[in-house]
């Protein structure tokens, strides 16, 4: 079982990369921030097209979450960017690992480091050839982190990738559909 969910999990990786470069290259950001990403494919695909690339890694964000209770609660930023400082702030996979009240706040200050944001997560199923998709990612999700599971399943109850956008009021430019609808990429502002 490793082995097969190793193999596509490097697939997915690789589709997610591709598909993030060409939005990225799309919007002509020149500088960019990646929260939450757990590999550094993204990061160094991104180089040769963007002149600055910063990453707040999965552990890093989880250690500031931490240390940010006071701020999550209160709605107030939590991050130290600066306003602005950012041309496209990307959140990779690291939504559907918090609350769904985390990933809100995750989303807006995204959108006020940078007038744009990249949100890459799972999806909910828009048509039923997309169920599947769907499935395969949650049985992933139950399987390989128990630890939060019930995150996971209330990150989905809320509308998964689109319902924590829309719940942090952004406007969507771009919808990317990568793995048969069980991951998008939402250009968001």
């Amino acid at each position: 079982m490793n082995a097969v969910t190793s193999f596509l999990w490097r697939k997915i990786v690789a589709s997610t990369v591709e598909q993030s470069v060409r939005l990225v290259r799309k919007s002509r950001a020149r500088s960019v921030l990646i929260i939450g990403e757990n590999t550094t494919s993204l990061s160094h695909a991104l180089e040769p097209y963007v002149e600055r690339v910063e990453v707040l890694n999965h552990n890093t964000l989880h250690t500031q979450l931490g240390r940010s209770e006071k701020a999550l609660r209160e709605g107030t930023p939590f991050l130290s960017f600066a306003d602005g400082a950012y041309d496209l702030c990307i959140a990779s996979f690291a939504l559907h690992q918090v609350d769904p009240e985390v990933s809100e706040q995750i989303v807006r200050e995204c959108v006020r480091i940078a007038p744009n944001a990249l949100l890459i997560d799972f999806a909910l199923a828009e048509r039923n050839i997309e169920l599947p998709s769907q499935y395969f990612c949650s049985l992933a999700e139950q399987f390989l982190h128990r630890g939060h599971w019930d995150i996971y399943k209330n990150y989905i109850r809320i509308g998964a990738l689109h319902g924590i956008a829309h719940r942090a009021q952004t406007s969507e430019f771009a919808n990317v559909t990568i793995w048969g609808g069980g991951i998008r990429l939402l250009l968001v502002g």
